[in-house]
């Protein structure tokens, strides 16, 4: 009797939740992301209406762009890319309300460009203001995600997707980016990435795609969530976001590309042996720390095993400016401890988004300075 019990309850559980899970929302088709979810983060994402001068990430002769931001607290708050305030002499934005068709002057609070990050601010809307939670958990690969922006101007558009990837390294290893296949297009700049809570994983921040042209082919990076977090954190107060660097120019050596690092022209000539090891090796350059040499190859910081690049910045990035680290170096066949200060990584907006040609009436497109076939999202 017990065990005809126990497999009529195991039946009744299976089909409740097949039809909870799978059902979906009455339509035939399943539902991942609640309606009530679906609405609160339109309700926090703004549309921005800018028009900048010498902007690479603006195509259009008049300077005119659209963006995404979405706010972030109660004060007002919101991030967006900073392509999307760059050489701005107007920005304005509307919220998603059928009751408040205004488009509101905002304030830019703060910077990062090389995180391609701003704040700006709304001071006037009397009406409280919805907004996004960060999400606290690591994200994972796999993870449902949606995104909401404004592609060609199609206002408040839903998209959603998968994380294919939680740590691209694109531009800098100091911004990491979680690659989706959430479709993102030309007017979803700085628009949020959220969880199926409604929390953001990520801010909208580039497309890939190696023709060159400015289309989704499947593949959409974001700011992850703890970097975007951790920098905006910093701007609310009116500071700079300010990153330790060694100070280098450097290149991943192993063992699969150390023949071509010891055919190169300075490598015979310096007669210097290279190992077959994995680590980073100091390229020739006009400047390099005291106790450091060119072709010398970083295997370790402060005890710490590094095989390449991104293992420094991992370990440099939570450290501050003046702060001092051990390098253990292989220097022809002999290893050498290295103490270094740690100097503040010096970049400027106009590096990174200025147009490489002057503005022209006459000049219907631009150069844009753009690594890795990497497009911004407008």
């Amino acid at each position: 009797m017990f065990k005809h019990t126990k497999k009529v309850f195991l039946l009744f559980l299976f089909i409740f939740i097949f039809f909870n899970v799978f059902a979906g929302d009455g339509t035939g088709q399943s539902k991942i992301f609640s309606t009530n979810i679906i609405e609160k983060v339109k309700q926090a994402t703004v549309f921005i209406h800018l028009i900048s001068i010498n902007n690479s990430a603006i195509e259009t002769n008049n300077g005119r762009g659209l963006c995404s931001g979405f706010i972030i607290n109660d004060k007002g708050h919101i991030v967006t890319n900073y392509h999307c305030v760059h050489n701005t002499t107007e920005l304005k934005l509307a919220f998603y309300d059928e009751d408040d068709w205004n488009l509101y002057e905002v304030k830019i609070i703060g910077i990062d460009p090389l995180s391609d990050l701003a704040i700006i601010h709304i001071p006037k809307r009397k009406k409280p203001l919805p907004y996004l939670n960060w999400e606290t958990r690591e994200v994972e690969d796999g993870t449902p995600v949606l995104a909401v922006g404004h592609p060609y101007g199609l206002t408040w558009t839903i998209t959603t997707g998968i994380i294919s990837h939680t740590e691209r390294i694109i531009k800098s290893p100091y911004v990491r980016m979680l690659q989706s296949d959430t479709v993102l297009n030309s007017g979803n700049s700085g628009g949020p990435l959220v969880n199926i809570k409604g929390n953001v994983v990520g801010v909208n921040t580039l497309l890939y795609n190696p023709t060159g042209q400015k289309t989704y082919i499947g593949m959409s990076l974001s700011i992850r969530n703890d970097d975007a977090k951790t920098i905006a954190d910093v701007l609310i107060e009116g500071k700079e976001f300010v990153r330790p660097i060694i100070g280098l120019m450097l290149y991943d050596l192993t063992p699969l590309n150390r023949e071509i690092v010891i055919g190169l022209d300075d490598v015979k000539a310096s007669g210097i042996d290279i190992p077959n090891t994995f680590g980073t090796i100091i390229i020739p350059q006009d400047s390099i720390p005291e106790g450091l040499e060119a072709l010398d190859v970083i295997v370790a910081i402060d005890g710490i095993p590094v095989n390449r690049q991104k293992n420094i910045v991992d370990i440099v990035r939570l450290k501050g400016v003046g702060e001092k680290i051990n390098l253990i170096v292989i220097r022809d066949k002999v290893f050498v401890n290295v103490e270094v200060v740690l100097k503040k990584l010096q970049i400027t907006a106009a590096q990174l988004f200025d147009k490489t040609t002057p503005p022209s009436p006459d000049n219907n497109s631009t150069e844009k300075k753009n690594e890795d076939d990497l497009d911004g999202v407008k």
